[in-house]
């Protein structure tokens, strides 16, 4: 090795020169002309001596500045090496190499080497490198500690190094070429040198060796699955990898190994800004040159499993770079989480739990969990598990329960996310996550229910399922229609959960959990007439729990923490209502109201059949003999003002739940058919929230049929005809108001179980409501007033409450309290509004009196 006279040549001051010069002056091969750094300027002079020979120049500044005169000053001496050194950001490069080594050893030393390899006699003698200010980290070779947790990567890395190094070795080196510019074979050598794995024994003789302990090895992973559970062990037995296909993928994952890897493979690419290997270098080094693409075109488990960087289907050309997926790589490599990074699956993925299985305490959950825990697709013929039913979250937190017991977080994924993606990404997503589902031993759980309310998911849908079933994936899915389901499967052997989610017990008991979760404590029937009132499944209990306890006690109410927290429930109940229908806040109590006692009792029975309709249905069974009917439809009737839709509000407030006001301007459309889809919108709206659906005037919707003379009367008996069917099949309380009962079908009469009648009021009854219209102490008005308006005044409740209204603003533009004058002068505006004739009032000598 010649020693060299080294010039670091600046066009402007920069302290990165300052470090070269002070890594060439502190080397034994090399001398630093002139003890310093030399200018631009300066150099002719330096070089015009001819007894200075062994020159090599170091020029810093911009290569497009510099190339000129380097190349002016080699063409001058034929014993002078120039290294153009650029200045980028903030690392060191030399043709595309990271170097972090602010000695800069490597850097002279590949100097060195140019300068020896290269000769008088060659005629490309500027080479150009990139530097950055030094980082303060030294270039240090990794040295991978041998595992006894990972035998088949410790083994394949050891098989690299031979291979590596022996390749390195067989390229020629007397030919005067300068292979790959910046590294030579010499410097590589010495740093394959040293063995990659500290070992207590690093005698390891040969590729020959090193590659029978790799057969060794891959052979026991298969044979003794229980003690090979490393990463790589487990991607060789999922993807069903033969020796070839083990070999070129650990070649494909040499370059995130070692960097000392990467240097070999742009030394041996003839090209050191490359990192990665080729396909065709891979074969090279397999010895397989014309037959490695037929190798693995016999199993494609490397296409099949997306194990390369490369777009779906497809592998590089024998000339681009084949590495290995970069989170597959990650996962391999130790990141039990790396496959869960990657962004074509968190698009689709739930990172969180599903909410609902902390409510579900009970030993019987915890055995239903652990049964449907086994029956997850784990071998055999059955591939796929359907959990159907109206309780999709029942399903997801029984999925959760069971997978956390067993310390398997499953891969959740919402089909609905795959909305908008063309098909070929909806097949590279599916291959993905089967991929992780075997890599990780996970169980993956595909939730379509959201999918399968969108506009043309068939298409989309039908492909993703397909492609999981194509991919061999073990599936757990969770649907509301088990028909969809069953046809998108196609023929994959499926297993079917017949059974709903979770039973009423359970329901109940995940309601009294949420309750203590909210400072409350629901005796078990309480917590059977609560769940009753609000049919919210699993995860909307929890919601409400998180609300609730966040919500203000209210110390006006009797019981401040239940009050809160069945005001949480009401707030989720009503979650997502339609506009179809308005919510009213029952504001009116039973007690309120001024009917006779046969009809209060009536009342009553309706909030009795709404409450106890678990008890009788369910526990006695009665349920089992009612093909349909299990709702509660009430018809309330009479004059208008008699309070029919206050009797309404006061059931609902009996029952605290909450009502649904039919808007008939908003369901009634002159589409065909959109009415009935409106109706039956507000009728599923009821049902899940639990509220009960007040329809006034009934008479409009419910009328009677005629007969069929033009499309009109066809198509409104088609409503009529559907909305009679979804009466039937309506499992809530629906109650219905109409001022002409003999104008309702017959049929539909025959639906209702309860026909309440609303009369006029009499004498006593209108006196009652006298008092109660005006609130005390806004009035001054005597008893007898109050009995002598009761017998003159013949109106209903409804014409009373606006009287007393209407005197009530006369009275405060007077500025006093409501007196009989003010009385005396609403009732007269009343009943010309009605168009009823005056009535004598003269009610002041009934006040002096």
């Amino acid at each position: 090795m010649s020693h060299l006279n080294v010039l670091v040549v600046v066009t402007a001051p920069d302290t990165k020169a300052a470090v070269i010069a002070e890594c060439v002056a502190a080397r034994s091969d090399m001398t630093l002309l002139g003890g310093r750094i030399t200018t631009v300027d300066e150099v002719d002079a330096i070089l015009a001596d001819s007894s200075l020979v062994h020159v090599a120049a170091v020029v810093v500044g911009d290569s497009t500045v510099t190339r000129g005169m380097a190349e002016r000053w080699v063409a001058a001496r034929a014993d002078i090496v120039a290294m153009l050194v650029d200045l980028v950001d903030d690392v060191i490069r030399i043709q595309g190499i990271t170097l972090r080594d602010p000695r800069l050893d490597a850097l002279l030393t590949t100097l060195h080497d140019i300068f020896d390899r290269v000769g008088p006699e060659a005629t490309d003698r500027v080479v150009r490198v990139d530097l950055g200010a030094p980082s303060g980290d030294e270039l240090v070779t990794p040295e991978v500690q041998a595992s006894p947790g990972r035998p088949l990567l410790d083994a394949a890395i050891n098989w690299l190094h031979h291979l590596l190094r022996d390749a390195v070795a067989r390229v020629p080196s007397d030919n005067g070429d300068v292979h790959g510019l910046s590294v030579t074979k010499t410097t590589l050598l010495q740093a394959l040198e040293a063995p990659l794995l500290r070992t207590p024994d690093d005698g390891v003789a040969g590729a020959d060796e090193a590659s029978r302990v790799l057969d060794a090895v891959r052979a026991a992973a298969f044979e003794h699955p229980d003690e090979h559970c490393e990463p790589l062990a487990v991607a060789l037995r999922a993807f069903k990898l033969r020796p070839v296909e083990l070999r070129l993928l650990v070649l494909a994952l040499a370059p995130e190994v070692d960097f000392r890897f990467q240097r070999c493979f742009g030394f041996l690419l003839d090209e050191m800004g490359r990192r990665v290997g080729t396909f065709a270098l891979y074969a090279a080094l397999l010895d397989a040159n014309a037959t490695l693409r037929d190798d693995l075109a016999g199993s494609r488990s490397l296409d099949r499993w997306l194990v390369f960087d490369a777009p779906l289907g497809q592998r590089p050309p024998a000339d681009e770079a084949l590495r290995v997926d970069p989170f597959l790589a990650r996962w391999l490599l130790g990141e039990s989480r790396a496959l869960d990074d990657d962004p074509r699956l968190r698009r689709v993925m739930r990172p969180d739990p599903w909410p609902g299985a902390a409510l579900l305490s009970r030993r019987d959950d915890r055995s239903r969990a652990d049964e449907l825990l086994r029956q997850l697709p784990r071998g055999g013929k059955t591939q796929w598990l359907v959990l159907n039913g109206a309780d999709p979250a029942g399903w997801r937190a029984l999925v959760e329960l069971g997978a956390s017991a067993a310390h398997a977080t499953p891969i959740r994924v919402e089909a609905a996310r795959l909305h908008g993606l063309d098909l070929i990404d909806i097949d590279d997503t599916a291959r993905r996550l089967v991929r992780n589902a075997l890599c990780t031993g996970r169980p993956l759980v595909v939730d379509t229910v959201k999918a399968e309310s969108l506009e043309g998911h068939d298409e989309w849908l039908a492909r993703f399922v397909g492609s999981l079933s194509r991919a061999g994936g073990r599936v757990v899915a969770i649907c509301a229609d088990e028909a969809s389901a069953v046809t998108d499967i196609g023929a994959v052997p499926f297993a079917l959960g017949h059974e709903e989610a979770l039973s009423r017990e359970a329901r109940a008991a995940a309601m009294r959990r949420a309750a203590e979760g909210a400072d409350v404590f629901l005796s078990s029937h309480a917590a059977a007439a609560m769940a009753n009132r609000f049919p919210l499944h699993v995860d909307a209990l929890e919601e409400a729990m998180r609300l609730a306890q966040s919500r203000p006690l209210d110390y006006r109410q009797d019981d401040p923490r239940l009050a809160r927290f069945t005001t949480a429930c009401k707030a989720l109940s009503a979650r997502g209502l339609s506009h179809l229908a308005g919510r009213l806040d029952p504001t009116v109590d039973l007690d309120d109201l001024v009917l006779p006692a046969d009809r209060k009792n009536q009342l009553i029975e309706i909030i009795d059949n709404v409450r106890l309709a678990h008890v009788v249905l369910d526990d006695w069974k009665f349920g089992e003999r009612l093909p349909y009917g299990r709702g509660v439809t009430a018809l309330f009737y009479g004059a208008s003002g008699t309070g029919k839709t206050m009797g309404a509000m006061a059931v609902a407030r009996r029952l605290d739940i909450e009502m649904l006001h039919l808007d008939l301007s908003r369901v009634v459309s002159k589409f065909i058919g959109d009415t009935e889809k409106h109706i039956d919108r507000v009728f599923s709206d009821a049902e899940r929230t639990g509220a009960v659906i007040l329809i006034d005037e009934a008479d409009a919707l419910f009328g009677k049929r005629s007969e069929v003379k033009d499309a009109h009367d066809r198509f409104a008996n088609i409503e009529v005809a559907f909305i009679l069917m979804r009466l039937d099949a309506f499992s809530g309380l629906a109650i219905l108001t109409s001022n002409m009962r003999q104008s309702l079908d017959p049929a539909f009469i025959r639906r209702l179980r309860f026909i309440v009648e609303f009369p006029k009021p009499d004498v006593g009854a209108r006196e009652q409501i006298w008092r109660q219209c005006l609130p005390p102490g806004t009035y001054t008005i005597a008893d007898a007033v109050f009995r002598q308006l009761a017998r003159k005044v013949d109106v209903t409740g409804g014409h009373i409450r606006q009287i007393t209204l209407r005197a009530a603003f006369l009275a405060a533009a007077a500025g006093t309290l409501i007196g009989v004058e003010h009385i005396v002068q609403a009732t007269r505006a009343e009943l010309a509004k009605l168009g009823l004739p005056a009535i004598d009032l003269d009610l002041g000598k009934v006040k002096a009196a």
